[in-house]
């Protein structure tokens, strides 16, 4: 085997002597793909190659045989292309790992990352809301818990209108709702809906009350902190820490307990505390720390990130 740069492959001209190299290379990897019951599914793939190239796929390590196949076919970009997702409680053929494979005959072949593919099972919530009330200024969270493939379809009303979500109120990866600063414009009924799988399922109301001012020390408690998560390089990462208490404490975030640098665009403290990390890289992997602190006690909690790196591999032939 002959170490070559990442997404080039090596030519030989009759065994010996070595031509320049030519150009083999992913321009679009696939991605993790939710797909619905019913409705078509894209994985896309491009190939940038000076050579004519054969594009085929692999579901958990098997190639597909597309040929003979009526619901899915390869599309002249490499993408691959479900006509219509299949899903029951005995038969999930759709779901699984997928892998573009690119080759050019007789000299080697590269393998995409692998991306996977899954059908969101039937609505449903794992907790609902329940009633808060809130102090001028304050956090609060408001719990929605769905599954991880459910949380796309997830949205929040208030006073039957849409939540529009920004740097203060802030949807988390399970659907939660997060209210930071709140203000009386936040006070009403709320309630999570699933919608775009079949028929909406909605949760129970719940009232969210702003109280009125205090002055009255208030212990700090944590509404919600991060925990372990693993995301692929160029995604987006949402470590959550909400904390509530009077004076209202103030949030700090460490990786390997340093403070990070929130100059770096990449980084934003959102919802009152929780620190969002967009085209994450393999650097940004580490154990990172929220602490809260208001002058009276501090509180810290922490959570590893692992990045997943995009490797391609490669098959050089005539070695």
């Amino acid at each position: 085997m002959i170490s070559v740069p990442k997404g080039w492959l090596l030519k030989y001209s009759n065994g010996s002597a070595v031509r320049p190299f030519t150009l083999l290379r992913f321009s679009v990897e696939p991605v993790d793909v939710l797909a619905v019951r019913g409705l078509p599914a894209v994985l896309n793939c491009s190939v940038v190659s000076e050579y004519p190239v054969r594009v085929e796929w692999k579901k958990d390590g098997t190639f597909l045989n597309l040929a003979a196949d009526e619901r899915r076919r390869l599309l002249p970009d490499g993408s691959l292309f479900i006509s219509t997702v299949e899903h029951s409680v005995h038969n999930k053929p759709d779901e699984g790992v997928y892998q573009c494979v690119a080759s050019i005959d007789n000299l080697g072949t590269i393998i995409s990352r692998a991306a996977r593919v899954t059908v969101p099972g039937l609505p449903h919530f794992s907790s609902q809301p329940e009633s808060v009330s809130v102090h001028p200024g304050g956090n609060e969270v408001l719990i929605c818990e769905v599954s991880a493939d459910l949380s796309p379809f997830t949205h929040w009303q208030r006073n039957g209108q849409a939540v529009e979500t920004d740097m203060r109120l802030v949807t988390l990866p399970h659907a939660a709702l997060v209210i930071s600063n709140a203000s009386q414009a936040d006070a009403g009924v709320y309630r999570c809906i699933i919608e775009g799988l079949g028929p909406a399922k909605t949760s129970q109301d719940a009232q969210l009350e702003l109280l009125p001012d205090s002055a009255v020390n208030e212990r700090m408690e944590v509404l919600m902190g991060p925990s372990a998560v693993s995301k692929p390089v160029g995604e987006m990462v949402l470590l959550p820490c909400v904390v509530k208490g009077f004076p209202l404490p103030v949030i700090r975030w460490m990786r390997n307990s340093k403070i990070i640098d929130e100059s770096d665009e990449r980084f934003a403290v959102i919802g009152g505390g929780s620190l969002q990390i967009v085209n994450v890289t393999e650097d940004d992997a580490g154990t990172y720390t929220c602490q809260a602190d208001n002058g009276n006690e501090t509180i810290k909690i922490q959570a590893e990130l692992n990045v997943q790196g995009r490797y391609l591999t490669q098959h050089l032939s005539g070695c």
